[in-house]
């Protein structure tokens, strides 16, 4: 189902964009050092297939063309997102064993949907995905999703309750943790930014200042490092080899 959140190829979508900021670094410098532009190439396909491995192994090594399966996983079935009564409540599920899956039909009260022999194997649940869905489904869709969740888990099912990303901050363990910690930013203010995943007796906090926009250190750091006067930045500034704003911008 469309409805049903998933996870795509998103990770494509940064990893391009590492590869393509990392050209355009070499291109300003070539531009630097010799006269006249740069052209450059940077495609997403390509730099995605250094962290594309798997697909392409799978082909060379078994003839093997894999397909998209959403939320679905080649070791566990079920797998999937189940929605719950509530605005955007979703059970995630993810059955990898057949010692799980006892426990998925003990959970579910050992309905006769669930009683085909032929279930008892990872390939016969795979063969049967939609249908368990259904069930797994609506039995989700029948209570609230801390009871679904209680139950699944006090079976040895894997489960949990998926979180909306945007609000991550505000999960319990994390606010008892102060893992989020407030930057002030010069353009956009406070904002909360994860800080490091430990914590030391003698730290409060990890975040003492947000990203720097470009050149916002620029004189404190020449001045103070360097020894640079007043008119030797102001230099710098007219040559175009400093400055608070990309060049051409």
């Amino acid at each position: 189902s469309i409805r049903v959140p998933r996870i795509m190829r998103g990770p494509c979508d940064p990893i391009a964009g590492m590869h393509g900021a990392f050209a355009l670094l070499v291109a300003l410098f070539e531009r630097e050092h010799r006269d006249g532009g740069v052209f450059v190439e940077s495609t997403m396909a390509e730099a995605a297939l250094n962290c594309s491995a798997e697909q392409i192994v799978e082909y060379t090594a078994f003839g093997n063309v894999m397909t998209r399966t959403g939320n679905r996983s080649p070791q566990a079935a079920p797998q999937g997102l189940y929605a719950a009564p509530g605005f955007e409540q979703w059970l995630a599920v993810s059955v990898a064993s057949d010692e799980q899956w006892r426990g998925l039909v003990a959970a579910l009260g050992s309905p006769a949907e669930l009683a085909d022999a032929s279930l008892d194997t990872l390939a016969g649940r795979h063969a049967a995905h939609d249908r368990l869905d259904e069930v797994l489904g609506e039995w989700v869709a029948a209570r609230p999703i801390e009871e679904s969740l209680a139950a699944l888990v006090a079976h040895g099912v894997p489960a949990s309750h998926c979180r909306d990303p945007r609000v991550a901050g505000l999960h319990p363990q994390f606010v008892a943790r102060g893992f989020f910690e407030l930057a002030g930013h010069a353009a956009v203010g406070n904002q909360p930014v994860p800080g490091l995943p430990y914590r030391w007796s003698t730290v409060d906090r990890w975040v003492h200042r947000a990203s720097p926009t470009l050149g916002q250190d620029n004189h404190d750091v020449l001045r103070r490092l360097l020894g640079l006067d007043d008119d030797a930045i102001a230099e710098l500034e007219q040559r175009g080899l400093i400055g608070t704003r990309p060049a051409g911008l």
